[in-house]
């Protein structure tokens, strides 16, 4: 019996809006218990201006599992990176010599928001959202306020190389991996959606078993994977749409079959 679903935002949920289609979905869910989620690479700030008018009943999983909110928006785990690590982070991506730091840009996911030393906006991925402070680099402390530190890069060749570079470095202690066509991220050991998951499921006493988990991109793989039932959006590259059970059209589509899966059992 299904009892949660953990749903990705981005290219998921939230395609430039929510469908109504989804949100009838995801009420009748919920209307026949089953808790919905959201697990999001996005700082906290972010996803609430999607779900702002959106109402559902779990937790809000951010920055790739660095952050969990439960339903009153109180913060219940943080899994941040040290001082140490982030100026390691800094210190690679300052010498790796094919970087163009106009168009291969680092940002810092800080303290619920997107940080930048430069503007983002040459990278060609973020166009708002984020802050430009030059100093971001420079600082002597980031006080256990950052979940996630990615690099933007319209290359997809570069980010693969930088992904293999980053793990030969500072892989013993992050974890390094590609989340989307345009970025990858670096985060602390031992965090990411699926163990963020993990620790919901702790919390609440339930097992994976009753867990569904519904995704599109590379950061979601590890969810996808890790249940025994998942669903990958059909547009999803084949990486993401392996690594789950089933494919689906829209999360309003998944939903209804993961209802049917529950009716069956009962």
């Amino acid at each position: 019996m299904i009892k949660n679903i953990f749903c990705d935002l981005d290219g998921t949920l939230y395609n430039d809006s929510i469908s109504e289609r989804d949100i009838r979905a995801i009420e009748l869910a919920e209307s026949l218990g089953i808790q919905f989620n959201i697990a999001t690479g996005r700082v906290y700030t972010h996803a609430q201006n999607i779900i702002e008018n959106f109402s559902f009943n779990g937790y809000l999983i951010c920055e790739n599992g660095s952050y969990i909110y439960d339903r009153d928006n109180q913060c219940i785990f943080k899994g941040v990176l040290s001082d140490t690590q982030i100026k390691r982070i800094i210190e690679v991506y300052s010498s790796i010599d094919y970087i163009d730091f106009d168009k291969d840009v680092i940002y810092f996911k800080y303290d619920g928001e997107v940080i930048m030393p430069n503007d983002g906006s040459k990278s060609g991925y973020f166009k708002s959202g984020y802050k430009i402070d030059p100093e971001i680099m420079s600082k002597i402390t980031y006080d256990s306020k950052v979940g996630n530190i990615g690099i933007s890069s319209l290359d997809g060749d570069k980010l693969n190389m930088l992904v293999e570079d980053f793990k030969k470095k500072i892989g013993h202690e992050c974890e390094v991996y590609i989340s989307s066509e345009y970025t990858m991220n670096i985060v602390p050991k031992l965090i990411s959606k699926f163990d963020a998951i993990k620790q919901v499921c702790k919390m609440n006493n339930i097992t994976l078993d009753e867990v569904a988990t519904i995704g599109d991109s590379p950061n979601d793989i590890s969810m996808l994977g890790g249940v025994k039932m998942s669903f990958a959006m059909s547009k999803s590259v084949e990486a993401v749409k392996s690594s789950a059970t089933y494919e689906t059209p829209s999360v309003a589509d998944a939903i209804n079959m993961i209802i049917d899966y529950n009716s069956v059992l009962k």
